[in-house]
């Protein structure tokens, strides 16, 4: 019979969650389902884009998101206003169709937001934010993590790179509702001063009366443009905080978040997405900050092989008398 002492215990309990967190890291970005895919938005499969989330205000979709871990989701800050209250809010985790939650469709509760401190309104620079599920969510099918880029490559995602926005915002600028079913569109990356220049062109579209002063910069460079120069494919109202997912060597990363835009579709005003490996940092910092570092781990998430061997160890465990 073994012979351990407390501390020893502890870091053995340690050590299990570590490589419950580890195994949990390499399951991103990876989904299930595939589809064959066309240019232009359409609808998704189900299960297709599995860390796209709905957040809820009141019950009603206010915004998308993309799950990042089992307890956390990134958005975007303009998607909250006024005082920060959790209580207000869920996330719907694996939807597909709004009015029709699928079987698989999990809501939480949310425990923390957390809004960039930099962020100082629509249009601006760190529209970025955190949202801490109140308990950690399965990986199923229909719920499994997108990847964050790696903080040391500052430009992963280049120029011309195609990539695939998704949500359920408006199919046309002046829509009065959201569509049903989860949409997707594939968008090119466009260079951030080319995007900013086309901001300063008239557009063709006679409903565009918002154009950017000359002199004033409206485009950053911890912002990144998508979409093309003669408009009609683009995300618009109810996709904020969605994610721009670009794949590399076969995995799924988060390029962007749904920022703003003038108007939708319109010629010379592509989609602005938050820029997320300019916040990497912010990202790590604040997650770490804010995730529970003690309690060993949580046996409602371990995979059962790793709570086969953790009960198998506790026994043959004698603990010592303290």
């Amino acid at each position: 019979m073994w012979s351990l002492s407390c501390s020893q215990l502890v870091l053995l309990l340690l050590l299990l969650r570590g490589a419950e967190n580890t195994s949990a890291q390499k399951v991103c970005g990876q989904p299930k389902v595939h589809s064959p895919r066309i240019v232009g938005g359409q609808k998704a499969e189900e299960g297709e884009w599995p860390w796209q989330v709905s957040i809820r205000e009141n019950r009603l979709h206010v915004c998308g998101g993309s799950l990042i871990s089992s307890h956390w989701v990134v958005t975007a800050a303009h998607c909250f206003e006024g005082p920060l209250n959790p209580l207000r809010y869920r996330i719907h985790l694996g939807e597909y169709e709004l009015p029709k939650p699928a079987r698989t469709m999990v809501s939480s509760a949310v425990s923390q937001i957390i809004v960039h401190p930099y962020y100082a309104g629509d249009g601006l620079s760190a529209d970025i934010a955190l949202v801490r599920l109140e308990e950690p969510v399965n990986i199923s099918r229909t719920i499994l993590p997108v990847c964050l880029p790696n903080a040391s490559d500052p430009d992963p995602f280049p120029v011309g790179m195609s990539c695939w926005v998704t949500g359920w915002g408006n199919l046309y600028p002046d829509a009065s509702f959201l569509t049903r079913t989860l949409q997707e569109l594939e968008v090119p990356i466009i260079d951030v001063d080319e995007c900013d220049k086309m901001y300063h062109n008239d557009s063709t579209a006679d409903t565009d009366t918002e154009i950017v002063p000359t002199g004033y910069r409206l485009i950053y460079n911890d912002m990144i443009c998508a979409g093309y120069a003669e408009g009609k494919k683009d995300s618009c109202q109810g996709d904020s905080g969605g994610p721009l997912a670009c794949k590399l060597n076969d995995t799924w990363f988060l390029a962007g978040v749904v920022s703003f835009g003038l108007s939708c579709s319109l010629p010379n005003r592509p989609g602005v997405y938050t820029r997320v490996t300019s916040y990497m940092d912010w990202i790590q910092h604040a997650m770490a900050k804010n995730t529970p570092s003690s309690g060993g781990i949580h046996l409602s998430s371990a995979s059962p092989a790793l709570l086969l061997v953790f009960f198998l160890f506790l026994g043959s465990v004698h603990l010592k008398e303290l």
